[in-house]
């Protein structure tokens, strides 16, 4: 059992790509007769599963069988569109990745993404050099969404830490940090990659905006 331990969050956090993120939306939802603020996608999308966003989405019009559908057509859109953009780890990450690992610090991902994402990126990002497979929560359809802790408690048990304090999330989202504190963490640090208004959380709570922060600072 481990002391300490970290656990990130991946698209916004460890991955700036809330622009491409947006746009996908954007262009399913127009597809669909529909528009949202940028405003609307932080409250009502991020952070949570696929299946929650489009249950809210499409309000009693669609199956289950038709919702997943439409999940995999956004989720389509989005990875053709990342695939264009020339976007790599944010910056700083793969030095921290590097010294948690020497240090023997254990740390893992908790995504709501789903596993076509997730094996998107851990080809495209090469993310098996740092996490062996169960170091990577996804939603694989039996946990809730963020702001539910869930997703950040099966991490938690898969580090194997001896106290949820002693647990350090990395965040971008409102309903990622309001997970992060669900779940009991120590600290939460989140992430100003332009996908929140975190002069909200200024003085609250721990904010950076690069990776590279934090050298020398003890986690």
């Amino acid at each position: 059992m481990s002391e300490s331990a970290v656990i990130f969050d991946f698209n916004g956090t460890l991955l700036w790509d809330t622009e491409v993120q947006n746009k996908a939306w954007d262009v399913f939802l127009a597809g669909h007769g529909i528009w949202m603020s940028d405003k609307a996608k932080c409250r009502r999308i991020y952070g949570k599963t696929n299946r929650e966003i489009m249950s809210d989405i499409f309000k009693g019009k669609c199956d289950e069988g038709q919702l997943l559908q439409r999940a995999q057509e956004k989720e389509a859109v989005y990875r053709e569109l990342l695939g264009k953009a020339d976007l790599q780890l944010a910056e700083g990450v793969v030095e921290l990745f590097d010294r948690l690992k020497a240090e023997g610090i254990p740390f893992a991902i908790a995504t709501a993404s789903g596993w076509e994402n997730v094996s998107f990126y851990i080809e495209r990002y090469g993310l098996h050099r740092w996490f062996a497979p169960e170091r990577i929560v996804y939603n694989d359809g039996t946990l809730r969404g963020k702001p539910h802790p869930d997703l950040f408690l099966r991490g938690m048990e898969r580090l194997g830490v001896r106290a949820r304090k002693n647990v350090v999330v990395f965040e971008d989202s409102m309903a990622g940090i309001q997970a992060a504190e669900a779940a009991g963490a120590g600290a939460v640090v989140v992430v100003d990659s332009g996908g929140v208004d975190c002069g909200l959380w200024e003085g609250k709570r721990h904010v950076i905006r690069s990776f590279l922060e934090l050298r020398g600072i003890v986690l």
